[in-house]
């Protein structure tokens, strides 16, 4: 398909040249360790100075009803970005899921805040430019931390560029700013993180390398992301993603 060659195109240069790089790795897949630690750590640090108080303020503030329509408000937000990237995939099926979920909780579920369509039996799913190159072929090179945004690797931290535009409001300013996208991307951060406070916690208070137990569990979580797996938001595998990532 057209798609897939241009992906090809775009993106296997850069992946060719992690690719040359993992063969000094020290552990495989990991050929960038020593600089993904140092950044792991400043994230860290930033989470527990700035994430953690905010969420746990968030939490005492907001009850949990209201929690849960803020969650699925911004789920709905998302959802031209999922439908892209189910097009894209050729996954008809759930492109027509995310329409219909869409246009119902858009209207009867006054915005988005109530998930009238999962009470209907049409669930949510999540999809993004990662998933669709990896759907593509495309391999996902050396593991990569980013700044505040956390775990990641080549292919997909090129993915978040064309989500970012399939996003409406990435083209909606207020007074020539990005208001609307940034307050969203800063209300997502801190809602994932409201979630995922015990289980980070009893990971930091558990495992001997935390490192290395948050890149396992960003791998285990892609891997069930691009076959479509079944697991629930609120399971452990979700937190590496929630933890330090703040777009997307």
């Amino acid at each position: 398909m057209i798609y897939r060659l241009l992906i090809l195109v775009l993106v296997v240069p850069v992946l060719a040249c992690g690719g040359c790089a993992s063969r000094a790795s020290r552990t495989e897949g990991d050929p960038l360790e020593p600089m993904n630690r140092a950044i792991f750590g400043f994230n860290s640090a930033v989470d527990k100075a700035v994430l953690i108080p905010a969420a746990v303020t968030y939490r005492k503030v907001t009850p949990k009803p209201a929690r849960n329509g803020i969650r699925n408000f911004l789920h709905n937000l998302s959802s031209p970005v999922i439908l892209v990237n189910d097009l894209l995939q050729g996954e008809w099926k759930r492109a027509g899921e995310t329409t219909a979920r869409f246009a119902i909780n858009t209207t009867v579920g006054i915005g988005g805040l109530v998930d009238v369509a999962a009470r209907e039996g049409i669930e949510k799913h999540k999809e993004d430019f990662g998933q669709t190159m990896a759907v593509a072929g495309i391999t996902p090179g050396p593991y990569l931390v980013l700044p505040l945004l956390g775990p990641s690797n080549f292919r997909d931290a090129l993915g978040r560029l064309p989500d970012h535009y399939f996003s409406p409001l990435a083209h909606t300013q207020f007074e020539g700013k990005n208001t609307f996208n940034d307050t969203r991307r800063v209300t997502k951060a801190i809602d994932k993180r409201e979630r995922a406070l015990k289980a980070v916690e009893k990971l930091r208070r558990n495992a001997v390398d935390e490192y290395a137990s948050v890149r396992d569990l960003y791998w285990q979580t892609r891997k069930e992301k691009i076959n479509n797996g079944d697991l629930a938001v609120e399971e452990l595998p979700e937190f590496d993603i929630s933890l330090y990532q703040i777009t997307q």
